[in-house]
């Protein structure tokens, strides 16, 4: 992104005729001011969750770059009458590579020490796609896996960025320089003509890729982010003004201030009010865009002497390190949660002076002068050195800091000695069975098998967009369905292990989105939901159907969510099927999720969990929708999951969640499973 373009920070002075522009430049410390309010954004937006719509930091980049690396091709080929890409692209290695490549091995040594296999494991293959430039395309993909949401991030995820930029930086300047020679050899333009054509050309694509990101941010937004097309009409905005160059040049100091300062307050509205969704990229993203490019066009006529919170000395530092500052803060951010609470002011100012200390090393000993370097075998021999010996001092301080606490921990085992069982997870919290709060010092599922711990939820899963599909399990007398998204599958490990006792035949309807609810009310799970109301409603009657859904994946009316479900449930119960609604389990914060993972985590001694207020903050709209259907009882397993402050993430030496969103771990479905079936039979007695 352009914090990787400090090269390209000057722009041709007014030309006073027309013709070439003059080749001589000025210093822009207006942009290096926007790059340090983007990176300052940014790390604000990844460290503190603030301000919420930090992370358009990013797109005050992409115009940025956009603008500089067009800006510096017009000008080389008005001054040579073509575009050296050897030229080009040795300077972007130059300017990308050796920064990129300390950080990713300073990120990959520490998480070798920090991360469990799994994690590592994901993090390999993501500084692979990071290295070849295709981090963007790696992480949509993943990002639309159902079973990956709610997974911690990686720790070079910010890298996505670079690689939407390079893949823009492979085609432009190819497309460039084969309009301005096609524009000399055959068609006899002018250099205005010229411009006119790149001009056009430039705004084509611009328009038909924020044409495309409209489209794909509706039907697939965390594609659209990632997405090289939903992204090059920002790039193309910046090529755009460097396009027009002069002719939008404003002689009046008032007027460029003006312009600037409404730039200015265009980008801090955007940092506060940008949605990440829905929306995000595109149309929000245009605020950030056009409000940066007010900034950069108000440039263009001269000086901004009073734009002082951009051209300050610090601003200007900060806009210089930028690069250094973008590429260390998230690997920090990720892996010192790994070692400390991630919400306290403790590991707010610890990363701070991380990334701080990291970035500025990194830049003045490594970045700076191996981007100044002439790359020579002599020269690289010659100025290399210290910036060789700085990076390994890095690396060694990164590895004795990843190290240290790994070598004073001591995890737990991941198996139950024998005769444990008995008290495994939510059975610690029977007050019957007189469990001890914590076994031993052992854990189940090892934190390295977390994420998989799923034990058979999804077998039967339907995807996006998939029709209708069941699975039955048990040859019991009672028929039972089970009924519901994610969160209804999580209930079926538990449930599998009663069917025997209680009688039943279990059929499972369970996937994406589909959530019990009226048909025609635009979820993702409609026409699937279609099929499975008419079997409920003709079919083969059920004698218990039992219901649950995420509260947090739902409209914010819940009044009008729980008149929907009920609307569903209605002509099931009247012909006289009993519905168990299963209130959602509570929620889970990320910190809590964290801690679990920390190095130095001990089952014997930790206060992992959600406070209940933030587990119950969102309404569950079954509840209420429970009171509308006769027929319907309401189940809540709350006392499985909280006492009265707290919802612990370990319950009987069980982690009890495996993500971030609310699923709960498959070891813990199981022990959970003679609970809920109880308490279902007990509602479905009459």
């Amino acid at each position: 992104m352009s914090i990787a373009d400090a090269e390209t920070q000057r722009i041709p002075l007014p030309a006073t005729a027309p013709g070439p522009p003059s080749t001589k430049t000025v210093p822009r410390p207006d942009i290096q001011g926007l790059r340090a309010l983007a990176v300052l954004a940014v790390i604000a937006d990844h460290l503190l969750r603030w301000p919420t719509g930090g992370f358009v930091g990013v797109d005050v980049f992409f115009v940025i770059s956009g603008y500089l690396i067009t800006a510096l091709l017009l000008r080389e080929h008005d001054r040579t009458g073509t575009i050296s890409f050897r030229t080009f692209y040795t300077r972007r290695i130059k300017r990308i590579i050796p920064a990129s490549l300390l950080v990713l091995a300073a990120t990959i040594t520490a998480a070798h020490f920090l991360l469990d296999a799994a994690r590592f494991s994901q993090l390999t293959g993501d500084t692979r796609a990071a290295l070849l430039f295709v981090a963007n395309w790696r992480f949509a993909s993943e990002g639309t896996d159902y079973f990956q949401e709610g997974l911690p991030p990686s720790a070079v995820q910010h890298f996505w960025s670079l690689a939407v930029e390079e893949q823009y930086y492979v085609v432009w300047p190819w497309l460039m320089l084969a309009l301005l020679w096609a524009g000399i050899r055959y068609l006899a333009w002018g250099p205005r003509a010229r411009r006119i054509a790149v001009g056009i050309t430039i705004t084509l694509i611009t328009a038909a890729s924020f044409t495309w990101a409209l489209a794909e941010t509706s039907d697939n937004p965390t594609v659209a982010y990632f997405s090289t097309f939903s992204r090059a009409w920002e790039l193309g905005v910046g090529a755009l003004l460097a396009v027009l160059g002069t002719t939008i040049a404003i002689r009046s100091l008032a007027a460029r201030t003006l312009l600037a300062w409404t730039g200015i307050i265009g980008i801090v509205i955007a940092l506060f009010t940008v949605p990440a969704t829905p929306g995000f990229p595109a149309p929000w993203a245009a605020l950030p865009v056009l409000a940066t490019a007010l900034v950069i066009a108000a440039g263009t006529g001269g000086d901004q002497p009073y734009l002082w919170p951009l051209t300050n000395p610090v601003s200007r530092y900060i806009g210089d390190i930028s690069y250094s500052l973008y590429l260390w803060h998230f690997p920090v951010i990720v892996l010192l949660a790994a070692l400390m609470p991630s919400d306290t002011v403790t590991y707010y100012l610890t990363a701070a002076a991380l990334i701080t200390v990291l970035s500025v090393i990194g830049y003045h000993g490594v970045e700076d002068p191996l981007r100044k370097a002439v790359w020579t075998p002599r020269g690289l021999i010659t100025i290399g050195l210290r910036p060789a010996l700085v990076a390994a001092a890095l690396l060694l301080a990164v590895t004795a800091g990843a190290v240290v606490p790994v070598s004073n921990a001591t995890p737990a085992e991941a198996r139950p000695p024998a005769g444990a069982d008995r008290c495994l997870g939510a059975a610690a919290r029977d007050i019957a069975l007189g469990c001890p709060h914590v076994q031993g010092d052992f854990i189940v599922p090892a934190v390295a098998d977390l994420t998989k711990d799923v034990a058979g939820a999804f077998d039967c899963w339907i995807a996006e967009g998939e029709p209708m599909r069941a699975c039955t399990y048990g040859k019991g007398r009672i028929r039972v369905a089970l009924l519901g998204d994610s969160h209804a599958a999580m209930l079926l490990p538990g449930l599998k292990t009663q069917l025997a006792k209680y009688d039943w035949t279990l059929d499972s309807y369970v996937g994406w989105g589909c959530q019990w609810i009226r048909t025609g009310t635009g979820s993702s799970c409609d026409a699937t939901m279609k099929s499975i109301q008419k079997r409920l409603q003709t079919g083969r009657r059920y004698d218990l159907i039992i219901v649950t859904a995420a509260r947090h994946k739902t409209a914010k009316d819940k009044n009008w969510v729980s008149q929907m479900y009920a609307e569903a449930w209605k002509p099931v119960a009247a012909r006289g099927t009993r519905i168990i609604v299963v209130a959602d389990n509570p929620g889970v914060t990320d910190t809590a999720i964290q801690c679990v993972r920390r190095v130095n985590f001990s089952v014997l001694d930790h206060d992992c969990g959600t406070p209940v207020d933030r587990a119950y903050a969102e309404t569950d709209a079954l509840i209420k929708a429970t009171t509308m259907v006769r027929g319907a009882t309401l189940i809540d397993l709350r006392q499985h999951f909280c006492d009265t402050t707290t919802c612990p993430a370990v319950i009987g030496n069980v982690i009890t969640y495996r993500d971030t969103v609310g699923h709960i771990t498959g070891t813990f479905s199981r022990t959970l499973g003679p609970y809920l079936a109880a308490a279902v039979n007990t509602a479905a007695t009459p």
